[in-house]
């Protein structure tokens, strides 16, 4: 009869046994259950920045839990056109819809779809539009205030508020949030703070 319990098959239920553990005290160092914090709730990657060439907004509103409610079709300067369904979370600082160029779009898209997004007022004739304040930088990215992550470009200009200051981390501890980032469709990064 042969031994069932051979030193071979103890060893591996030994070191199954052990990656288990391993893997149970890492995830309760990391909060234990894997669901996402309210704070990772907040930040939002933005992966689609555009300019917009042309609105349309048959029925479009807002709702008060900051939902689309009716149809909302943005049109790019490329004539693509993106669909922003009703139930889709965002926010619309841009007042003027009707008329083209006025506008500019940030969003996370899922596959060809939005599942949040913004409508942000362009600066004037520039390619530019302004956003909140940053807090950090990190890995190309910059998060904003309000929990937006956009592209940042390599240097960021701070001559409007503060030509003196000898890094981006000494602009922010010296001036907070009081300030606006600056993002340019042409570089599609943030390239400066106005105060």
């Amino acid at each position: 009869m042969r031994q069932v319990l051979s030193w071979r098959f103890v060893a591996a239920l030994v070191a199954v046994c052990a990656f288990a553990l391993v893997a149970y005290i890492l995830g309760s160092r990391q909060g234990g259950s894997g669901a996402a914090s309210a704070d990772d709730a907040d930040v939002r990657r933005m992966d689609f920045i555009s300019l917009v060439a042309s609105i349309d907004a048959d029925g479009f509103a807002m709702t008060a839990n900051d939902t689309v409610s009716g149809n909302l079709t943005l049109t790019m300067p490329n004539g693509q056109n993106v669909t922003v369904f009703p139930g889709t979370p965002g926010v619309v600082q841009c007042e003027n819809l009707t008329e083209p160029y006025q506008c500019a779009v940030l969003g996370q898209s899922l596959g060809d779809t939005i599942v949040w997004f913004a409508l942000m007022p362009m600066r004037g004739a520039e390619f530019r539009f302004e956003l909140p304040a940053i807090v950090e930088l990190e890995d190309g990215f910059a998060r904003l205030v309000n929990g937006w992550e956009v592209p940042y470009a390599q240097v960021i200009d701070r001559t409007e508020c503060d030509p003196d200051s000898a890094s981006f981390a000494d602009f922010l501890d010296e001036h907070g949030t009081e300030f606006v980032s600056i993002y340019d469709l042409s570089e599609q990064a943030i390239v400066a703070v106005a105060c």
